[in-house]
């Protein structure tokens, strides 16, 4: 295997082991979750969140990429070299150190193409609730806006009874099977302590990751 290139959807048999993982840890039905569809291996989510922005984000319509602060330092490169405007949502005590979408004004939502979150944050490991991520996938819908939600520290936590809940099986549980304007980004290097693998994995809506897997291809 060592002489050839691999292909850019990976071999059948990791997006195989991608997707059963997400079915037993965020309960999401097999049947929900195709490996041909809706995954996509990557190089380490570093490389996949900041190019992703520079696929889907149109820089003629003056575009918002919103974030959390404090932030993974690509959320802000990917957005200014994508030729969009990064907007703060300050994650202070007072709201918990979680981003407070109540706060964003409408102007911004109507401008918004991209919302990164991150859950469990960085650096604060404060987790997103269910009730708040189905509040931010409402907006989408209302506001025609993607979220990529950075889960690369998914699996660690401190309640072993109580794991983070993932973007993606909260759109499963709103009867959001087809995980409409969503997308999650996993690695090993943070779960597996293995960042010099590069390995990671883009999954959600099919027709997101259509365009996301020509642009890697180039």
């Amino acid at each position: 295997g060592l002489g050839i290139y691999p292909t850019t959807k990976g071999i059948p048999e990791l997006r195989a082991a991608i997707t059963d993982w997400l079915s037993r840890r965020f309960g999401i039905p097999a049947e929900f979750i195709s490996s041909e569809h809706h995954i996509l291996p990557v190089s380490g989510t570093r490389e996949a969140l900041f190019s992703f922005a520079q696929c889907i984000i149109d820089p003629t319509e003056k575009p918002v990429v919103i974030m959390p602060n404090p932030f993974y330092q690509i959320y802000e490169g990917a957005t200014l070299l994508a030729g969009a405007e990064p907007y703060f949502l300050n994650t202070t005590e007072a709201s918990g150190y979680l981003p407070d979408f109540n706060s964003v004004p409408e102007a911004i939502w109507q401008r918004c193409q991209l919302i990164y979150i991150c859950s469990p944050g960085n650096p604060s490991g404060a987790v997103i609730s269910q009730s708040e991520q189905e509040k931010l996938i409402r907006l989408s819908e209302q506001y025609d806006f993607i979220i990529a939600s950075d889960e690369c520290y998914s699996e660690l936590y401190d309640d072993e009874d109580n794991p983070p809940v993932g973007l993606l099986q909260t759109a499963y549980t709103m009867g959001n099977t087809a995980f409409k304007r969503c997308l999650v980004f996993h690695s090993l290097s943070k779960r597996s302590n293995a960042p010099g693998l590069r390995s990671g994995f883009v999954a959600g809506d099919t027709d997101i990751l259509k365009s996301y897997f020509q642009y890697r291809t180039y």
